[in-house]
């Protein structure tokens, strides 16, 4: 019996004018692992939804065809009793999470099912054994970071005894290493324990060369269904920023072999005549639009900033890295103004904005030119201004085709974009995104970063929060780590992005350099000497 079916299957959310899933025919065989890629609205996560039977018990909308999820037809069953075959995890896992404590949550499922108290107990601690989060299990939830919240959210749905685990973007939240220790505990449960895993994610580099099969969705179709070397080669050509970026890489610079992993890439291209590292020092010209000194803030028992100081120059990009929990939020809400310090000073010249990792916090109004008025009314700027500024902000993120239409209408692109444009159209000295790839496509990561470029041209201190190796080293000018509350490295990209053995990019780690553009040249220039001998 198939793990998970789909017959003929077509969505279409209420009120939308195209469908989510149009005509999706898949099978996927008990103990596979499979990987599901596709730009953001692909439908991706409406066909794990599917899955999980919360499309449309949950999300209504129109369902035709056959999803048969652990031999359940969901048209049948409803989202309750899917769960005891199938669990779905999503990218938020505090959205997620219902109980106080770790134990609670990992036993809450099976007490749902009416199990025994005692087997309730004993499954719920080796779930929380077998996802290595035994250690959390008196922790309260709420006092967890991002990886750990996953860990959790995998043993509460392991616990239950399903053998086929739904992941919707896990990754989304999460730094370089809790990522990695985290899909490779995916991994394990597939190969170790035969469990069915079918994972939804933006940031393939990890993963894309691990899998039995590669799913790519455009438009609710099928695009590709095929193994990971054939899937790659099939979206070179097509979706190229689907691929792992040192596949991408290659691609780009016309390689006949496309590698899915470092390893690949080391075997495949051997040593690149990179140019040499050469430390970059701040640069006493540029002028700081902020400046924290020796800030300290402790937010409940936590100690959320520790004597931290750092400094964002005006026309620079800098992207604020470090793990979960590192204090980089505290520091960013600090420099905006939007945090009391407990101790230390923050100087600005200049306005700042700052734009959250969830962009729905920003869209309140009933159109997109009004959540781009709001502030400017509140400034004062008389309309005349104000219609020029909407004007200059809608053409530049692109939204001029969408600026009578509601927010919530758009698609999660489009509404980043909007919530982007309604800081920026206030023109701040310095701008804060804060996790702004969570949940975006490779195509909207680059379009992301030449937005970010743009503004930074003109003269604006743009600041990425970001766990993505990869999205800051295609656009930083400068990067500021942290740990533990305290700023321990301001350093260029380079010495960080391309040697550092936290904060390396896939293809710092495969070839040395930086950014996927930079590789590209690299591999082309050894091409051709290798060519020409």
């Amino acid at each position: 019996m198939d793990a998970l079916s789909f017959e003929g299957v077509r969505h279409r959310y209420p009120g939308a004018a195209q469908p989510s899933l149009a005509g999706i025919d898949l099978r996927i065989a008990a103990g596979e692992l499979v990987l599901l890629v596709g730009d953001s609205g692909s439908g991706k996560s409406t066909l794990l939804r599917a899955a999980a039977g919360l499309v449309p018990h949950f999300h209504g909308g129109e369902l035709h065809g056959r999803v048969t999820t652990g031999g359940l037809d969901t048209r049948s069953h409803r989202p309750g009793e899917i769960a005891t075959v199938a669990g779905l995890v999503f990218q938020d896992p505090e959205a997620q999470l219902v109980m106080r404590t770790a134990r609670r949550e990992a036993a809450f499922g099976l007490e749902n099912l009416g199990w025994p108290a005692d087997d309730v107990a004993a499954r719920a601690q080796e779930a929380l054994m077998v996802t290595g989060a035994a250690r959390l299990a008196g922790r309260a939830t709420d006092r967890m970071s991002g990886g750990e919240q996953q860990r959790l959210a995998i043993a509460s749905v392991l616990a239950m005894g399903q053998r086929l685990l739904l992941l919707d973007e896990p990754t989304s939240q999460l730094d370089p290493v809790a990522a990695e220790e985290l899909l490779g505990l995916v991994v394990r449960l597939n190969h170790d324990r035969g469990i069915t895993v079918v994972i939804a994610e933006h940031r393939t580099g990890r993963l894309f060369g691990d899998v039995d099969r590669v799913i790519a969705l455009d438009a609710g179709v099928l695009l590709v269904d095929d193994t990971p070397q054939r899937a790659a080669n099939a979206l070179a050509g097509r979706r190229p920023w689907l691929l792992p970026p040192v596949a991408q890489a290659h691609a780009r610079a016309g390689s006949s072999e496309l590698p899915l992993s470092v390893r690949e890439a080391r075997r495949l291209t051997g040593d690149l005549d990179v140019p040499p590292l050469i430390a970059v020092p701040p640069s006493a010209a540029a002028t700081p639009a902020a400046e924290i000194r020796r800030a300290h803030k402790r937010l409940g028992d936590v100690d959320a900033l520790c004597d931290a100081s750092a400094s964002f120059a005006a026309g620079e990009v800098t992207a604020l890295m470090g793990e979960n929990g590192a204090g980089k939020t505290t520091l960013a809400l600090a420099a905006c103004g939007l945090l009391e310090l407990d101790r230390g000073r923050v100087d600005r010249d200049g306005g700042a904005g700052y734009v959250s990792q969830n962009p729905a916090h920003h869209l309140l109004h009933e159109s997109v030119a009004d959540e781009l008025e709001y502030g400017l009314r509140n400034l004062g700027v008389d309309s005349a201004e104000r219609s020029a500024r909407v004007a200059v902000e809608l053409d530049r993120f692109g939204l001029v085709t969408v600026a009578k239409q509601h927010p919530r209408d758009l698609s999660s692109g489009e509404r980043q974009r909007v919530a982007i444009a309604s800081v920026t159209v206030m023109r701040p000295r310095l701008l804060v995104l804060d996790e702004p790839t969570r949940g975006v496509d490779g195509r909207q990561k680059l379009a992301l970063a030449g937005l970010v470029r743009e503004l930074a041209d003109a003269g604006t201190a743009a600041v990425v929060v970001t766990h993505d190796m990869d999205f800051a080293a295609e656009l930083a000018d400068r990067v500021t780590t942290m740990a533990d509350g305290r700023v321990i490295r301001d350093r260029g990209p380079r010495e960080l992005l391309a040697t550092s053995m936290f904060f390396a990019s896939q293809v710092g780690l495969a070839f040395g350099c930086v950014s996927v553009s930079e590789a590209v040249t690299l591999i082309s220039a050894r091409t051709q000497a290798v060519s020409r001998v």
